[in-house]
């Protein structure tokens, strides 16, 4: 049985606590505890079974010793959290993969797990072709391009507000066209899987990002890789709905991090 713990309880972690129950027919995951701010906790030990504990402080996830740390809470958690997790040798899953364009951070943490032998583990998010990109790579990869598009609401809470009247646009936009460096630093809430393909492809600075409203494809979220490589060309896209009260977030992030959790339970690993 695969010893759970988890870092933050908002629409993602609810939906893949969901699925697990769901999915886990032989119950080999077992979600030990759940940490999240103090002023979340009586809320969140309401939503829980009696054999989760919910806690607010990392030491007491630490002591329990989980197999693996899934982290639900936001790039915020990842600086917070990430180091003293992997320096205690516990797996960490991270969804929240915009924190990486700290290379400070980034540095640090997989020195961390380096040393304690601890894994940090990236599920794909709201995207498919993740594989198929690793595979381009090894051959060698040339131009890789991620472009998300959202209905213009879901752009609310980010710089595109203030550049644009959300409310009213038509048809569409592009809100940001650059770097994936860029794209996750500014767009954090949104832009997480610009992280995610630029860290199995090309890197921060050489991934080209597009961020776009469009009215045409509510009420999903669409997400689009374009890798092209020396033994081939790839072109994936993903179109999914929103996570529940999360416009921001596709719902397929939640059930990333669920195949991912019980991937490696099955005699059959895909």
């Amino acid at each position: 049985m695969k010893k759970v713990a988890l870092i933050g309880f908002g629409a993602i972690a609810k939906l893949m606590v969901k699925k697990l129950s769901e999915h886990d027919i032989e119950g080999s995951i077992f979600l030990d505890s759940v940490l999240v701010r103090e002023n979340r906790r009586d809320v969140t030990e309401k939503s829980l079974s009696s054999e989760t504990l919910v806690v607010t402080n990392l030491q007491e996830i630490i002591s329990r010793k989980p197999d693996v740390v899934v982290e639900c809470a936001g790039q915020g958690a990842v600086a917070e959290y990430a180091e003293a997790l992997l320096t205690a040798g516990i797996d960490l899953m991270i969804i929240s993969t915009g924190a990486f364009t700290d290379d400070g951070l980034r540095e640090r943490l997989i020195s961390k797990a380096g040393e304690s032998g601890a894994q940090i583990l990236l599920p794909s998010g709201a995207i498919a072709g993740i594989d198929g990109m690793g595979s381009l790579f090894i051959g060698g990869l040339n131009k890789v391009r991620y472009t998300s598009t959202k209905p213009p609401l879901a752009w609310r809470a980010t710089p595109a507000e203030k550049a644009f009247d959300l409310e009213n646009i038509a048809e569409r936009t592009v809100l940001f066209s650059g770097t994936a460096r860029d794209a996750a630093r500014l767009y954090p809430k949104n832009a997480n899987l610009a992280a995610t393909v630029a860290l199995a492809g090309l890197g921060f600075d050489k991934t080209e990002i597009q961020l776009i409203a469009d009215p045409a494809v509510a009420p999903n979220n669409v997400g689009q890789i374009e890798a092209e490589g020396d033994f081939g060309r790839m072109t994936v896209e993903c179109c999914g709905m929103p996570a529940p009260d999360n416009p921001k977030t596709s719902a397929t992030t939640a059930l990333s991090l669920t195949y991912a959790l019980l991937r490696d339970q099955r005699s059959v690993v895909l």
